[in-house]
């Protein structure tokens, strides 16, 4: 499944020594369509799916557990992780320092999308045959046309 949607895109803005990225920072682009999508489709019977997910991925940081953090990421997520880091995906993710900590403020569904935000973080989401999975994280706002900047983040 190809997890980068049509009002996306995602350019990759890497550092590194020795083949390792050193910082896995990428810029998420929301562009007008994500806004227009909300407003016609809004799905709020997905929004408690999606939440439950972004709150084990943070909790399962919290607690160090990688391995129950790395199954709830999207596959291009995990793999571009596994991938940069040179390194099995429980070990690479908790290397990440992603906020583990944080309670969920909004969940906004758009169709097979998500967008959760905590306290410390926003997390997106993609709606998969096996449920919801965490495409990026460690999300913070940037500058006005550069809507996000996430830390992790597939394809």
């Amino acid at each position: 499944m190809h997890l980068r949607p049509p009002y996306t895109r995602m350019k990759s803005d890497t550092l590194g020594h020795a083949g390792r990225v050193s910082t896995n920072r990428r810029r998420l682009w929301l562009a007008v369509a994500v806004a227009t999508a909300a407003a016609v489709t809004g799905c709020s019977g997905q929004q408690p799916a999606a939440t439950s997910v972004a709150t084990r991925f943070v909790r399962a940081l919290g607690s160090s557990d990688g391995t129950a953090a790395c199954r709830l990421l999207a596959p291009e997520t995990e793999s571009e992780l596994v991938q940069s880091a040179g390194k099995p995906c429980p070990t690479a993710l908790l290397e990440e320092k992603l906020p583990s900590r944080g309670t969920v403020r909004t969940t906004r569904t758009f169709g097979t999308m998500a967008q959760v935000r905590l306290r410390t973080d926003t997390l997106f989401l993609a709606r998969f045959k096996s449920g919801w999975k965490v495409m990026a994280a460690g999300c913070k706002p940037a500058k006005p046309e550069h809507p996000y900047d996430c830390s992790l983040q597939g394809g």
